[in-house]
């Protein structure tokens, strides 16, 4: 005899209870273009960290996403995927042991000021590399190469408002920013739907991302720039990209150096090379 939906749902949710390695299981309750239930499992391994299954319990259809504690306590110091991060916010909780979800949900909302700083230094040096990376391909006649990396960029600078105004990017990213900052939203709409040839309304971004790459760099740099107080004397380009602070955060340091030479945030000196005779160009922070 076949159970029900609610009571194979119970002795799913039981078996989990029981399982040393569960600390929590969220439901979404309207998970879209799925069939049967979604359930996001907290695990205590960080090695099932993005395991996803569907399986079939009792003839009735599940699909398991694992997220480890770990992941989670990342997420709070370095910011979450924002897909997972909205995923979290709907989901329901069904399962809480030591009321760990409702403590680490409350703690991912949250956007320290050091958390703020480093998520904007993240996006900017993102906004400049694919900026970067588009008016290359310009250069070079590759205008729907550059049409997509204008599209990132602009993501990027979405993203960066959204940051700036103390909020977590949304699913819905552009929702948010229109009501956020709707100069840059009309800048994304122009370029997806407007009716000039993709050379023109590309020729538009150019210099609206410019004036937010330059206007935007002292604040947007400032954790960089602390991090790179915390040492006496240059910074090897490889020792910065290297530094685990930069590559948690994945701060795209290359395109952040060329532009902090430009302005004069840091300066460009001579340090000896790893072999004799040899010489390689460090960089130190300027008061």
């Amino acid at each position: 005899m076949n159970m029900r939906p609610e009571e194979s749902q119970q002795t799913y949710l039981e078996l989990l209870q029981k399982r040393l390695d569960v600390q929590a299981v969220l439901m979404l309750p309207d998970f879209p273009s799925r069939e049967g239930t979604y359930y996001l499992i907290v695990a205590k391994q960080p090695e099932i960290d993005g395991t996803i299954r569907r399986v079939l319990f009792q003839d009735q259809s599940i699909m398991e996403q694992w997220i480890s504690m770990w992941q989670l306590e990342k997420g709070t110091i370095y910011g979450l995927d924002e897909k997972l991060a909205h995923m979290l916010a709907r989901a329901e909780i069904l399962i809480d042991k030591a009321d760990y979800m409702r403590q680490i949900k409350q703690r991912l909302l949250r956007i320290t000021d050091s958390l703020q700083k480093k998520l904007i230094c993240r996006e900017y040096s993102h906004l400049v590399l694919f900026f970067h990376e588009a008016k290359e391909w310009l250069q070079q006649g590759l205008t729907l190469d550059a049409y997509h990396a204008f599209v990132q960029a602009l993501h990027a600078w979405a993203r960066l408002i959204a940051y700036e105004m103390g909020e977590h990017p949304q699913a819905a990213l552009w929702v948010q920013v229109k009501r956020l900052d709707s100069s840059v939203y009309r800048l994304y709409e122009e370029l997806s739907m407007n009716a000039e040839t993709l050379e023109k309304r590309i020729e538009l971004l150019v210099l609206a991302i410019e004036f937010a790459v330059t206007s935007r760099m002292k604040e947007s740099v400032r954790y960089l720039m602390e991090l790179m107080e915390t040492k006496v004397g240059p910074w090897r380009l490889q020792e910065l990209m290297n530094h685990p602070a930069v590559q948690a955060a994945d701060i795209q340091i290359p395109s952040l150096i060329d532009k902090m030479v430009q302005r004069s945030f840091i300066q460009e000196v001579v340090c000896a090379g790893s072999e004799a005779g040899e010489q390689e160009t460090c960089f130190i922070l300027l008061g």
